[in-house]
C-alpha cells in the first residue's frame, strides 16, 4: 500500500481549475493499458449550458479518436447532481479502448468529468471498481476561507 500523500497548489488570479486525479491499476504482465480512472473539473464556456458542454466533449471525441464507436449515451444524476454519460470504444495506438464518461454538473458552472478506461476485453472485469469509484465520488462546493 502507497502511503498517502496530500498535494495542493494555489490556483493563479482569473484562470480556471482544471484539476485532475488519475488512479491507474497496476500494469499486469503483457497488458498495453492498465485500467485507469481520470477525474477531472472544467468551467463552463460563455453562455454555454450543461448540455451544449456535453455535446461539444462527445464531438471531441468523434473527431479525434480513431475509429471513435458510441455504445449508449443517456442524460441522468449523480446523486443530487444532473450528468450525462457517454460510453464508446476507440483505437488508441496501445489497442482498443473502452470508456464511459459521466458529466457531472456541480455547482458555479463547474462540470466535473469521470472518466473508466480499460481495454475494450478487459473493460467488464474492471466495471466493478469503476462503479464504486463513481458512487464514492464526492462533489461539494469548495471551503470558503
Amino acid at each position: 500500500m502507497q502511503p498517502q500523500v496530500s498535494v495542493a497548489g494555489r490556483q493563479p488570479d482569473g484562470w480556471v481549475d482544471k484539476t485532475m486525479i488519475v488512479y491507474s491499476a497496476p500494469p499486469a504482465p503483457g497488458q498495453a493499458i492498465a485500467p485507469n480512472i481520470v477525474i477531472a473539473r472544467d468551467a463552463l464556456g460563455a453562455d454555454e449550458t450543461f448540455r451544449d458542454y456535453c455535446n461539444r466533449q462527445i464531438e471531441g471525441f468523434r473527431a479525434t479518436l480513431p475509429h471513435f464507436l458510441r455504445e449508449e449515451e443517456g442524460a441522468g444524476r449523480v446523486r443530487e447532481h444532473d450528468a450525462f454519460q457517454i460510453r464508446f470504444l476507440w483505437q488508441s495506438g496501445a489497442g482498443m479502448l473502452r470508456q464511459r464518461v459521466f458529466f457531472i454538473a456541480a455547482d458555479a458552472g463547474v462540470v466535473v468529468t469521470y472518466t473508466a478506461t480499460a481495454a475494450a476485453d478487459d473493460y467488464a472485469a474492471h466495471e466493478p471498481v469503476f462503479e464504486r469509484g463513481l458512487a464514492e465520488l464526492v462533489v461539494a462546493p469548495a471551503a470558503r476561507h
